[in-house]
Formats: structure tokens, sequence, C-alpha cells
């Protein structure tokens, strides 16, 4: 998203770390509310929805283009946020509450250890896929390098998707 901001829309950093900031806002709203439903309903539904909600909102992030209104890129980081909040605190509860007491914090470091993963292997993915595209296709490299980039989030989430709903309670 940087990159699409920066180089592809020509916004300053100030603005582009203010666009991106509504996905971390509702992300911190959303964690605490899908936490307490949880805790009602059980985890397993709450992480397929969020997983669903984060899928369509790379899905539509994947759409950007040169020309897409503002609202349409916080809308679209607005979903993301939305579907990562509704996920995290569901599947950190599945994943602590799976862990006998006497290993809590084994699973505790287990759970960071892959969460930092994720964030690195996702990270470093869609780099691979966004230069990659870039490299070969040097004109409109940068939006198509964005869309098969977000495409191919869209697709790990929809992965998510699966493994949350297949998952014990």
């Amino acid at each position: 998203m940087p990159q699409y901001l920066i180089d592809g829309r020509g916004l300053d950093s100030a603005r582009a770390g203010l666009l991106l900031s509504s996905q971390s806002i509702v992300m911190a709203i959303i964690a605490p509310l899908s936490g307490t439903l949880s805790d009602r309903l059980g985890t397993r539904w709450p992480s397929v929805v969020g997983m669903g909600v984060l899928a369509l909102g790379a899905a539509l992030l994947s759409g950007l283009t040169a020309t897409s209104a503002v609202t349409w890129i916080i809308l679209s980081l607005v979903t993301v946020g939305l579907g990562t909040g509704i996920f995290i605190s569901p599947n950190n509860s599945a994943l602590m509450g799976a862990a006998p007491r006497q290993r809590q914090g084994i699973a505790a470091g287990t759970l960071a250890t892959a969460r930092s993963f994720g964030m690195v292997l996702g990270a470093g993915l869609s780099g691979a896929i966004f230069t990659t595209v870039l490299a070969q296709t040097p004109e409109g490299g940068l939006f198509t390098g964005i869309r098969i980039s977000f495409l191919a989030a869209a697709g790990v989430a929809a992965l998510g998707i699966f493994t949350s709903a297949v998952r014990g309670q």
C-alpha cells in the first residue's frame, strides 16, 4: 500500500500514513468487541467471518487503479482492518485455550513466533510477487504488481477461512 499511495498516486508520506491508519484504527476498535463476541459464541465462526472479510478486503485492494477514489481506498483498508480485527481475538483465544494451563507460556511464545513468521512470510511473498511483476512489466507494472499481490493475499486469506472452519473449537 505505501508503494501504491506514494509512487502510484503521488501522495506525500504524511497523507499516505494517514490513509493507512484507517486500517489500524478499525482493528483497534473491532478486536476487543470480537473477543467479547467469541467468548459468547465460540471461536470458530468469528474466525471464519474475520478471514472472509479480510479476503474481501484484499480483493477490493486488488482493484485499485491510478484513479481510484480516496473514499474507495479507505473503504478497502477499513474492510481489511475489520476482517483482521474480527479474526485476531477469537484466533488467539482458540490457540491459547487449546493449551493446558501449565503450557500457556509455551503456547503464547509459539503464537507470537507464528504471528511474526506469518508477517515476515507475507511481506516477503508480496514483495517477491510485486517486484517480479514490476520487473517484467515496466509499463503499468506498479498497478499490475499491486493487483496480483493483493489477489495472492486474498487467496491466502481464503485458505485461512478453510483452516478456521475445520479446526476444533
